[in-house]
């Protein structure tokens, strides 16, 4: 079950997100990434990567609508 749900590496993660590798290293050293490093490898679970980038989008979502109501009824 965990085999099929691993990445290994920050180049791999970076693959299957469609980020760059040194996004990838950024966001975890802000902690805005879920990862375990093992020695000098970071190893991230799919479905925790997945669930952080919908969670991301559910924002964005959210506060695009929230300004866009928020401009509503001004006149420039």
């Amino acid at each position: 079950m965990l085999r099929g749900d691993l990445i290994c590496g920050a180049a791999a993660a970076a693959k299957y997100t469609g980020l760059e590798r040194r996004t990838i290293y950024g966001l975890c050293a802000k902690d805005y990434l879920p990862y375990v490093r093992l020695g000098h490898r970071l190893f991230f679970r799919k479905s925790e990567l997945d669930e952080t980038f919908a969670g991301a989008r559910q924002k964005l979502d959210a506060s695009a609508s929230g300004s866009q109501s928020s401009m509503e009824g001004r006149v420039a």
